[in-house]
């Protein structure tokens, strides 16, 4: 079975998009700020420390460039040096978050539904948004012990290949999602047209019964369910996602109860004053 950061690393690799093509759409693009970030986005497969020569070849520059680079995070606390040598992201990183999680509201509001519900369906529950051509986590609940895929905050997931992903995308308009595909289709080549009957599909049944389902399809070991939820007044497709491990529920009791359960939260959540007309 893939473990858990196997997967996590393949997700990054597949997302790298090389500099050269980056810079050709938009030849504007400061390339040394996103070597940078290039490198801070290398820890996202799950690696706590990485090496000089680790990340020179993942981000496909020199060594010495690298050393520059990650001298220059350092110094503004997004990276530091781990004591056993190597590279580790620094806690300034989080300081960045919280300007964005702290105008989440929403997320605080939704807690006691969320675990209301995590309680019956014995999985996580999270809530999530576009992050570009993947689906971000930004709140999770549930039981963290004994579960083979926690989707903690901050983690991601491609949108043409889970069900929060194809939830969000039915949130949106034609000429909005199409948009959309083709935002997914520079990052990961083929996901959409290798997808379109099940995105399609999932889009239809969200519109129609309020949620979507995918059985181990992301995680071969998860089935999870996901109803769209709205977009707020400021502008973000909100989404709500349920995963249970496949030992706990039978398909039957998940397309019958757990699921509908799921999109009626999802209703409730809409009554929260953040979401536009």
């Amino acid at each position: 079975m893939i473990s858990e950061q196997t997967n996590l690393i393949a997700h990054v690799e597949r997302r790298r998009v090389p500099l050269d093509e980056i810079v050709d759409r938009d030849s504007s693009l400061s390339t040394t700020l996103i070597r940078g970030l290039d490198i801070l986005a290398c820890f996202l497969g799950g690696d706590q420390t990485l090496t000089n020569a680790q990340i020179a070849a993942r981000v496909g520059v020199n060594k010495a460039t690298v050393s520059r680079l990650c001298k220059t995070l350092i110094a503004l606390h997004y990276l530091r040096r781990a004591p056993q040598g190597g590279f580790q992201l620094a806690p300034g990183l989080l300081a960045l978050s919280y300007p964005i999680l702290s105008h989440m509201k929403w997320r605080r509001q939704a807690v006691n539904l969320m675990q209301e519900y995590a309680e019956i369906a014995k999985g996580n529950v999270s809530l999530a948004v576009f992050n570009g051509a993947d689906a971000v986590y930004v709140q999770t609940v549930g039981d963290i012990t004994d579960f083979p895929h926690v989707p903690e905050m901050g983690m991601t997931v491609p949108v043409a290949e889970s069900s929060t992903g194809r939830s969000l995308l039915s949130l949106l308009s034609d000429e909005d999602r199409a948009a959309k595909y083709l935002e997914i289709e520079h990052i990961y080549p083929d996901a959409v047209e290798r997808n379109k009957e099940r995105i399609d599909r999932s889009i239809e049944h969200c519109r129609a019964e309020g949620y979507c389902i995918s059985y181990g399809e992301w995680r071969e070991n998860i089935y999870a369910m996901s109803a769209p939820v709205g977009i707020t007044k400021d502008g973000l497709e909100v989404t709500l996602s349920c995963g249970i491990p496949a030992y706990r529920a039978r398909k039957e009791e998940i397309e019958k109860d757990l699921a509908p359960r799921l999109a009626s939260v999802a209703k409730n959540l809409r009554l929260f004053n953040i979401f536009g007309s």
